[in-house]
């Protein structure tokens, strides 16, 4: 419910281009005839390419590389532009460099989709959120300063002020810089069919769960042209493949991209877009055109694991998550023994050192695998711990805890047998107290090979323990029906309550679709945490800052402070109280919160809060919507049956409302 912003900066967000009059006008018809040139230029490009015979992922990287042209002439209108505005901030020079900025967005966006792909690191620096980014594994001094559009955009709209003009320039020729780089690289590549679709396929995920969102363009608000010029850029690259296809056959993928661009640019404003509509209707029918014609030409998919599988259509496909992509890379994929035996030993106290804790007293199945507690209970007696999270879907994720101190399940389990708080004791006691037990002995035997030490270890403890929690995925929703096709699995507000979800709650730039936790797609190979200056007590005004410094106390670093990693919504309406300390007891608390602009919206002082401390301006109605469609996303079923050895299920345990 919070979207990135540079910190120690609060910005009031503009309203729709509909509402900014000529300003706003200008904006658009900019971005449109950047949009047209771009398209022309490219065509001539793809038919020149062609006619020298030359194969289609070469005249695609033609096609990228004459677009990056474009982009660095953007690039140095908007340098202009903004020399301009360092003289004379007017509204004539300020309309000038919002112009000229929106065009070179426009630019940039159209090669995206292959800049992700081969060169993400450059593309983050150019395009990556407006915060200050760690480098944990070099010390707490390692923290650079955002760069690239973001921060020229949160210094540009809604209008920007006379002294930080020289800033700004300062951003766009370090900008300039790295699309130097990005052509350099792009010239050199050896592009690959498989690669070129695999990059298109993961744009469309791109655009559905980042673009329509405001993900990076927060302020300014230009997502969907932006979105739409995304897709005209792929469209363009992938007409090399036209002649290849046949008519009849490019014609169906040419439709469908025609009608997800059309729905992108007609849009009125951001927050009136039917996220859902597009997704369901346009989006997802367009990754499934676009797999078609890749089957018909006979193009493979890259050899690799990942957790949006390379096999998956969509982000919304049921099996469209692989958890094995978020284990070690040594380790192997699960067995169902090693499943079955994961969910015994979840239950088993004899893991614990006094024999009388499990992983389920804090997990329980019929709470959705939290315990109903502000905060669970020490072995000490206090409540030192922080909240228990579901552990359903804990395997869609990169890293654990609230304070990401660990990135695989294994070490998770291990760290929380060993503390002193928790269970204290360790994988390697565990496995002694159940040495003697010829059930587990027979267990362990089935589940992994004998070694010289034999089948039952503390790694094998470890393995089996986190094989159970990878296995406990339900992504069925009714929220996951809807953006499958099925639209009328939820009801009218339900709908509304996604679109605001995605749109004017700003909700899903950090909770983001389809997981609905912080681990960003469409890699998923980074978990963010956020500050949003949750309080220590549940009030409205004069709040103060519940003291967990969050991840600072692992990486000491200064934007780390209270800083903790964005949860799961899923299964949200079982999992009360919220927050790492437990502090809001019902889903409208949470909304409540999210409304006044976080902590600093309630009084407390968060000098680094990530969360804009301006209101959302939602409404009673509107909020209302948003708690019906988390509630929407509930769906334990499948995870919630106790499972015997041989996979027979014996108990299903009830969920409480």
């Amino acid at each position: 419910m919070h979207m990135r912003r540079l910190t120690q900066r609060v910005v009031a967000l503009p309203r729709p281009f509909a509402r900014w009059g000529r300003v706003g006008r200008v904006l658009v018809s900019a971005v449109s005839a950047a949009m047209l040139c771009s398209a022309c230029d490219a065509r001539d490009v793809a038919d020149a390419t062609l006619q020298q015979n030359v194969s289609p992922a070469k005249a695609a990287q033609d096609l990228w590389v004459a677009d990056i042209d474009s982009l660095a002439l953007r690039v140095d209108a908007l340098d202009s532009a903004a020399v301009r505005l360092t003289e004379s901030v007017t509204s004539g020079t300020v309309a000038e460099a919002q112009q000229a900025f929106a065009a070179a967005r426009v630019a940039f966006k159209r090669v995206e989709f292959l800049a992700a792909y081969y060169e993400p690191s450059t593309t983050r620096a150019m395009n990556g959120p407006a915060l200050p980014r760690v480098e944990d594994e070099e010390g707490p001094e390692a923290v650079f300063p955002p760069e690239g559009f973001q921060v020229i955009e949160e210094l540009l709209f809604p209008a920007p002020a006379a002294e930080s003009a020289v800033d700004m320039l300062n951003e766009i020729r370090n900008l300039r810089a790295y699309v130097t780089r990005l052509h350099t690289a792009a010239s050199h590549q050896n592009i690959t069919d498989d690669r070129l679709f695999d990059a298109a396929k993961l744009q469309i995920a791109r655009v559905v769960s980042l673009g329509v969102t405001g993900f990076d363009s927060p302020v300014a608000q230009l997502s969907m042209r932006e979105a739409a010029a995304s897709l005209r850029g792929m469209r363009d690259m992938l007409s090399v493949y036209r002649q290849s296809l046949g008519g009849q056959q490019w014609a169906p993928l040419d439709s469908a991209f025609s009608q997800a661009i059309a729905s992108l640019s007609d849009t009125v404003s951001f927050n009136a877009f039917d996220r859902l509509g597009f997704i369901a209707t346009k989006a997802n029918p367009l990754a499934r055109s676009l797999v078609r014609a890749r089957d018909q030409l006979a193009i493979g998919t890259p050899d690799e694991l990942r957790a949006f599988r390379v096999t998956a259509v969509t982000l919304f496909d049921e099996d469209a998550f692989d958890a094995h992509a978020f284990a070690s890379p040594a380790s192997e994929r699960a067995t169902p023994a090693q499943v079955a035996l994961g969910h015994a030993l979840f239950f088993e106290p004899r893991v614990s050192g006094n024999g009388a804790v499990a992983c389920a007293s804090c997990h329980e199945p019929s709470r959705a695998f939290t315990d109903g507690r502000t905060r669970s209970v020490a072995r000490s007696g206090g409540s030192s711990l922080r909240n228990a999270p579901t552990v359903i879907n804990s395997g869609l994720q990169s890293g654990s805890f609230y304070d990401l101190r660990t990135t695989y399940l294994e070490d998770q389990i291990s760290d929380v047998v060993s503390n002193a708080e928790e269970m204290h004791s360790s994988v390697e006691r565990a496995a002694a107290s159940l040495a003697g037990d010829a059930r587990y002995q027979q267990l362990f035997s089935a589940a992994f090979e004998p070694a010289q030490e034999g089948s039952l270890t503390g790694h094998t403890v470890r393995v089996a323990l986190a094989a159970y929690l990878r296995s406990l995925q339900a992504l069925n929703s009714r929220v996951d029906q809807a953006l499958r096709g099925d639209t009328m699995a939820l009801s009218l507000e339900e709908r509304h309550g996604l679109n605001l979800f995605m749109g004017k709650g700003k909700c899903a730039t950090c909770h983001f679709a389809p997981l609905y936790n912080g681990t960003v797609p469409p890699m998923y190979t980074e978990s963010e945490v956020e500050v949003i200056g949750v309080p220590a007590t549940n009030v409205v005004r004069r709040a103060r800052i519940d003291p967990d410094s969050g991840r600072f106390h692992i990486t000491r670093s200064t934007p780390h402070l209270h800083a903790f990693k964005t949860p799961s919504v899923r299964n949200a309406a079982l999992t009360a109280p919220y927050m790492h300390n437990g502090v809001y007891a019902s889903l409208e608390e949470v909304v409540d919160f999210y409304n006044r602009g976080g902590g600093v919206g309630i009084g407390a002082s968060v000098e680094n809060q990530t969360l804009p401390a301006d209101t959302l301006g939602l409404t009673a109605n509107e909020q209302r919507a948003l708690v019906r469609f988390m509630e929407a996303l509930t769906d334990t079923v499948g995870v919630t049956a106790r499972v015997s050895p041989s996979g027979r299920q014996v108990v299903q345990h009830t969920v409480r409302p």
